[in-house]
């Protein structure tokens, strides 16, 4: 896999582990109310989705456990309809859906080693 393709995947893990980070020992009423740790969440939501819009067919065919669209979709939500976003599915993404894409990454990575 080229070094660039890596690079994203990477941004995508390191993404995910942040955010893993900051929901930690949170529960989530707490952060339905905590305006700082839901803008954290979402930044890194960003960075994840960005990173997957520059990844190239060969890459993300070699990782179909994953869905690039939907982490895309939800950069865009976030982005774009933010008057809209709901703490309740930020939480869900935050504690479902991206301890899933870091655990595949780091499947992944260890097998490239």
């Amino acid at each position: 896999m080229k070094a660039d393709q890596l690079g994203r995947l990477r941004d995508i893990l390191q993404a995910g582990r942040l955010i893993i980070s900051y929901v930690q020992d949170t529960t989530e009423a707490a952060f339905c109310t905590d305006q700082q740790k839901q803008d954290a969440v979402v930044r890194r939501i960003e960075i994840i989705g960005e990173a997957t819009a520059h990844l190239d067919e060969e890459t993300k065919q070699s990782l179909p456990q994953l869905s690039f669209r939907q982490m895309r979709g939800m950069r865009n939500i976030v982005s774009h309809d933010y008057g809209n976003v709901n703490p309740k599915i930020i939480w869900d993404v935050a504690t479902i859906h991206v301890p899933h894409v870091c655990s595949v990454l780091e499947k992944y990575f260890e097998k490239q080693e």
